[in-house]
């Protein structure tokens, strides 16, 4: 059954020229050389006119021939961009990711996850095991590097066994154990080492990223709150230097009235009683006298009568045996 018959099965109106047309638009699906001119020639026959070539497509017709990485970067490019990406990209991960897919289905897929759960299990504790036991075992051995042997024999081991619980792991999107299980490929003890590593420092930054989360939120949360206590003590400070201004100008007031209600009225000088007169002696007594007491210098009292009032007796003494 062909296209013809599938469109007029459904009832789809065909044209008169459908067959000129689906021949045209195999050629271009196949690339072949006859199609621009075919495509002209139909074109002129609808009355229309031949599209000239641009100088730009020749260019890469002609670049064509001698570019090859070139063409296939940009057809990349091209479908990467085009709307069927996502399908494209939509079925590369059903196939990868098989097993994910599988366990979400309602019955059947609970019961899948248990056995690869307990697959996974049981496989890499068994490899494990016997990647540990292997080279002390040979070691006894009494033979030269026989020590050797048996890490050889564990790394040939591992590498059967690991790359099976990765794919696995991987197609069941379980990120974090693949990768743990591609490391622990290289031989050991380096792989070990390097597992051991990845496992302690993935499950370190999975506690730290939940308790930056956590931490974030208690450091929002304490400056909420920090926020609304600075809010209510400046609402509580401004309400009590409000209060203590009152009480201070109502003590101030209160003060002032009993200062004025203790101040004493002095009586008027019209009810005072008269002072009696002075008498013309002790207006003489009152007065400023010019009396100026007599200095030393000449003129004055006489020097040795001035000395005597000074001397104690022994000086007398010795001035009269003089």
């Amino acid at each position: 059954m062909g296209l013809r018959d599938v469109l007029k099965k459904h009832n789809v109106p065909l044209p008169p020229d459908f067959d000129q047309r689906f021949e045209i638009i195999k050629m271009g699906l196949r690339r072949d050389p006859k199609f621009k001119s075919e495509l002209n020639k139909y074109s002129r026959q609808k009355g229309g006119e031949e599209d000239p070539e641009p100088p730009a497509l020749e260019v890469k017709q002609s670049e064509k021939g001698e570019d090859f990485l070139g063409p296939r970067v940009r057809w990349v490019k091209d479908a990467l961009t085009s709307p069927y990406a996502r399908t494209m990209l939509g079925g590369v991960f059903m196939v990868v990711f098989f097993l994910s897919y599988l366990e979400k289905l309602p019955v059947f897929g609970s019961i899948v996850s248990a056995t690869l759960d307990l697959m996974l299990m049981g496989g890499k504790m068994l490899t494990k095991t016997v990647q540990s036991a292997l080279p002390p075992m040979i070691g006894l051995v009494p033979l030269p590097y026989a020590s050797m042997a048996g890490i050889g024999v564990a790394a040939v081991f591992g590498l059967i066994m690991w790359p099976i619980f990765a794919i696995v792991s991987l197609s069941r999107q379980d990120f974090a154990t693949a990768t743990e299980s591609f490391i622990r490929i290289v031989p050991p003890p380096f792989g070990d080492m390097l597992a051991n590593t990845f496992t302690e420092g993935n499950r370190t930054v999975a506690r730290l990223d939940e308790k930056r989360i956590k931490l974030g939120s208690d450091i929002s949360e304490a400056l909420t709150k920090l926020s609304e206590l600075a809010t209510s003590v400046s609402a509580s400070m401004k309400e009590g230097l409000q209060s203590l201004a009152e009480q201070t100008t109502a003590a101030a007031s209160a003060a002032s009235s009993k200062m004025e209600s203790s101040v004493p009225t002095l009586p008027d000088a019209s009810s005072l009683p008269k002072l009696p007169e002075m008498s013309a002696l002790e207006k003489l007594r009152a007065q400023k006298t010019d009396f100026t007491a007599p200095s030393q210098l000449k003129g004055g009292f006489h020097r040795r009568t001035k000395r005597k009032a000074w001397r104690t007796p022994r000086t007398q003494r010795r001035s009269a045996r003089r």
